[in-house]
This record gives C-alpha cells, sequence and structure tokens, in this order.
C-alpha cells in the first residue's frame, strides 16, 4: 500500500542523477549489455525506436538509454583489450604489480583526491569532485609518449582497480570464472581531463591561453600529472556506499589509467547534451513537434502553410545589380521603389523583396526558376503567353553607415547566382521546412 501511494521519482530526476559514466557492475551486466557471443534468443530488456513516440521527453529518453549501453559495450571491449597487456600480479609484499605495458593503460603512481566542492541548492551530489593522477611514461616508445602527450581539456579516462588472484586460474575455475574475475579487475570510474603537467609542473596542451605559443617549451621528466574531473553522481553513490554499508573505499585503489582513440571516445560529451535537452521545456518548434514525433500530416508543416508569413524579404548583397534581379525574376515585372513608395530609375543594392502571392503559394520555388514537367502545363503557358506578367515590387535602400575606416566595410558578396540557387533564399527566412538539394562537397564549398 505505502508503495502505491509513495510519490514516483520523475525520469527526469532519475536520468540527473545517473552518471554518466558506466561502472564494473553495468559493463559484465549481459542482462543489458549482452557479450559479443550472444545468440538472440531471448528479449533483452531495452527501450526500441519507433516510426512514432509519445513525447520528446520519450524519444531522447530512449535514445539516452540506447546510446548509453552502446558506448558501455564499446569500452567493455577496450578494457578487455588493454588490460592483459599489463600482465597484472601479486608480488612479495601482497600489492599489485605489472611486468608487462600497454599502449593505452599505463600504470598509476599516486592518485589522490583534490577538491570535493560543496552540492549546489536543491541537490545532494558535490558540486565538483577534482583529482590529480601521477603516472610515468618512462618504458614507451617515443611515439607512444607523444600519443599520451597529446592529451588535452574534455579528454575522457578511465580509472581501473586490478586485482589478480595470487594463483593461477586452473582450467575448470577458468571456464567458471567471469571476465572480471579473470582479468582481475574490481573497479571502473570515468573521469575528464582538466590540464596535464610535467615532471616539473609546468602546464601541458594549454588552450586557454595561460601560456603563449612563444614560450611554450617541450615537457620535461618522465612523470605525467594529470588533474581529472570525477563524475559527482558516481561519487556520491560511492560515498554513501562506504557510509551505509561499510564498503571499499573505491578511490584509494586505482592503480591504472586507460585511455581511448579519440575518434571513439566522445559518449560522454553526447550523453550529457541529450541529458541536457531533456531538461529543457521547449527544443522543439511547434509546427515540426507533431511530425517529428510521427503524427499528423507533413506537408502541414511546410512553410507555405505557415502562418504568419513574411511579406517582405531582405536579400543585402544576394544580387549584383539591377540586372541581375531582373534576370532571376524573368516571368514577373520588376517594379523599383524607394523606402517613401516613390520610384527609383536608377536602382542599386541591397534590395528588399517584396513576395509574391504566387511565390508564398508554390512549393517552394522562386518565380522564374520553376520548369513545368508536363506536356499540358507547357500547353497552359503558350495559350497564356500574352498573359500580363505580375508586378513585383522591388524595395531599395541604403544600408547603415559601418564607419570610416576601410576595415570597417563588410565584406560584399561577388558571386553571380543563377536562379536555381536562389530558391532557398526566401524559404529561411519563414518558418517551416523545405527540402534544397545541393551539390557535390567541392561545390558547396
Amino acid at each position: 500500500m505505502v508503495s502505491y501511494f509513495e510519490k514516483q521519482q520523475s525520469q527526469k530526476e532519475a536520468i540527473n542523477a545517473l552518471p554518466l559514466y558506466p561502472n564494473e557492475q553495468i559493463m559484465w551486466d549481459e542482462s543489458v549489455v549482452p557479450s559479443i557471443n550472444y545468440s538472440g534468443e531471448g528479449c533483452l530488456a531495452l527501450p526500441k525506436l519507433n516510426l512514432q513516440f509519445l513525447t520528446l521527453h520519450d524519444y531522447l529518453l530512449r535514445n539516452f538509454n540506447l546510446f548509453r549501453l552502446e558506448s558501455t559495450y564499446e569500452i567493455r571491449e577496450d578494457i578487455q583489450e588493454a588490460i592483459p597487456h599489463l600482465l597484472a600480479y601479486i608480488n612479495i609484499d601482497g600489492e599489485t604489480a605489472f611486468r608487462g605495458w600497454s599502449r593505452m593503460g599505463v600504470p598509476i603512481k599516486q592518485f589522490r583526491i583534490a577538491e570535493v566542492k560543496q552540492p549546489n541548492i536543491g541537490e545532494v551530489k558535490p558540486a565538483s569532485v577534482t583529482a590529480e593522477v601521477t603516472y610515468s611514461i618512462s618504458s614507451y616508445r617515443s611515439h607512444i609518449r607523444s600519443e599520451w602527450d597529446a592529451l588535452k581539456e574534455h579528454d575522457v579516462l578511465f580509472l581501473l582497480t586490478i586485482r589478480p588472484s595470487f594463483e593461477p586460474l586452473s582450467t575448470e575455475e577458468e571456464n567458471k570464472a567471469s571476465v572480471p574475475q579473470k582479468l582481475g579487475l574490481q573497479y571502473v570510474r570515468g573521469c575528464e581531463v582538466i590540464e596535464i603537467r610535467d615532471e616539473e609542473g609546468t602546464l601541458m596542451n594549454d588552450f586557454s591561453g595561460k601560456i603563449k605559443r612563444e614560450d611554450w617549451k617541450p615537457p620535461k621528466g618522465e612523470l605525467r600529472t594529470v588533474t581529472v574531473a570525477l563524475d559527482t553522481a558516481q561519487y556520491h553513490m560511492d560515498v554513501n556506499n562506504i557510509a551505509e554499508k561499510g564498503g571499499e573505499d573505491v578511490y584509494g585503489t586505482f592503480n591504472v589509467l586507460m585511455r581511448r582513440k579519440p575518434k571513439e571516445n566522445n559518449f560522454k560529451a553526447i550523453l550529457e547534451s541529450i541529458r541536457d535537452l531533456m531538461n529543457e521545456y521547449c527544443i522543439v518548434p511547434k509546427w515540426l513537434e507533431n511530425i517529428f514525433l510521427g503524427y499528423g500530416d507533413p506537408s502541414a508543416a511546410q512553410w507555405t502553410n505557415m502562418p504568419d508569413l513574411l511579406e517582405t524579404v531582405d536579400f543585402k548583397d544576394t544580387f549584383l545589380d539591377a540586372d541581375h534581379l531582373k534576370g532571376s525574376f524573368a516571368d514577373y515585372e520588376v517594379t523599383f521603389v524607394n523606402s517613401d513608395g516613390t520610384e527609383n530609375l536608377n536602382p542599386s543594392p541591397p534590395f528588399k523583396i517584396k513576395l509574391p502571392r504566387t511565390l508564398k503559394g508554390s512549393n517552394g520555388s522562386l518565380p522564374g526558376s520553376a520548369v513545368s514537367t508536363s506536356g499540358a502545363a507547357n500547353d497552359v503557358n503558350m495559350v497564356d503567353s500574352n498573359h500580363q506578367k505580375e508586378t513585383l515590387i522591388i524595395e531599395t535602400y541604403t544600408p547603415p553607415d559601418p564607419g570610416p575606416y576601410p576595415q570597417d566595410q563588410p565584406k560584399q558578396n561577388s558571386v553571380r547566382f543563377t536562379p536555381t540557387q536562389l530558391i532557398p533564399y526566401p524559404l529561411i527566412w519563414n518558418f517551416g521546412w523545405c527540402c534544397s538539394n545541393g551539390g557535390p562537397v567541392r561545390e558547396r564549398k
């Protein structure tokens, strides 16, 4: 009865309290992250991506969960590939030591929590948790050293705790053991690089302008100290586990620092972006929301069906001269007027064009650029060839003076666009969607 009447936690609160980095518990949970040997016989408790969604929050939540599990699988594979190369063992002092080396993993010399800030108002997790990790690159060749020295701000690293068994597992035990037991892996925590310093404390890979380019020097020594930001939600969960259940202090056991390839290591930023969108009230305009969710008529979101269409569009420096504009609107009688409505006999850009009714009701093409695709339409055009052209009113105006100095003058367009290239211009100034087919990448550049 208490469970029935108690206040249910919102999905938004649950997502905000969820760590963005995977830990060892979710990594090897076969019910949500199956192994590569998964046969597909059973049904996994995973959200589905359909053609229709209940709300935008529902769409984002499904993508968040699926992408989180997908990135967890990739991280798990990288860990399983990096750890065996370290050849971890228990030395005579009963501590973990390494007789091998790994390109993506390095033993930690020292780890300490540097700062834990007080929680923000209305929150229980700390505002930020920073730590310092010291490691050595003495056992690496120059090209691998350069890869570790190339770490920069916002790169994601992983802190691992490796505790192999004192004696090798027997064949029978190895067949029954899980992957973490075979690897000796106990804890996995993610972190984000804030800064990295060499053995003398000099800041490396500075992008904030603290160190001028001419003052930059190669890193000194073989020790590196990287300052990282830990996941505050995960840290809060670990601290509560120690206080309530008497669990082990995870942050005093890390002995391996692992990195991933930069091109494959952007999961944290993507998850953070999706989570931020879920906390926003309106992220999609109303005219697109139903279409985005899979309901309604897609044609209802076209710009020609939108209310409050712009009567006048400022083309600025799109047209080079009056002849360029007339050639783009060959099917219309072009009339140039001043801002006060009087006729302009010597027009010069920039121009403001009052959209004609035929353009507002068309499928998105400029007047003069539409080509009929049927013979019947051509016959109608031939019959109505003597029909009077509709007048297109073009307003000329004087742009604001940028200033007396040459460097203040804005760069002007020098390309004489064709009528086909001008199709998207009136569309992008109005609400609604449109389709604009571009050429190859080289042409678009």
